[in-house]
């Protein structure tokens, strides 16, 4: 889970503003395609007073395919997450905090 700098989101008749960001793979082919889950929260304070995520506030699929699915592909293993935060913030209009 990501830190996103605070986006407003219209969600059952309200705005909320999304503060953190979550992606994980839910289908790969490892030949050509994935799709990968994202979700965004709203920021909350735990018991400690930590800033951790609260309701999720969006939800959705993305696909990846074609030379993005490449470029992903050649990342090296510690890189691949990083790399697809960064492609599916873009592909949303998020920026990451």
């Amino acid at each position: 889970m990501k830190q996103i700098e605070p986006k407003d989101i219209w969600t059952n008749g309200e705005v909320k503003v999304g503060e953190f960001f979550q992606v994980q793979g839910i289908q790969d082919n490892y030949e050509s395609y994935a799709t990968n889950y994202w979700s965004i929260y709203t920021k909350v304070l735990d018991a400690e007073g930590l800033e951790v995520a609260g309701e999720q506030i969006a939800q959705g699929n993305l696909s990846i395919a074609g030379q993005d699915y490449i470029n992903w592909g050649n990342q090296p293993a510690s890189a691949i997450n990083e790399w697809i935060y960064d492609w599916s913030a873009e592909q949303l209009n998020l920026v990451l905090a």
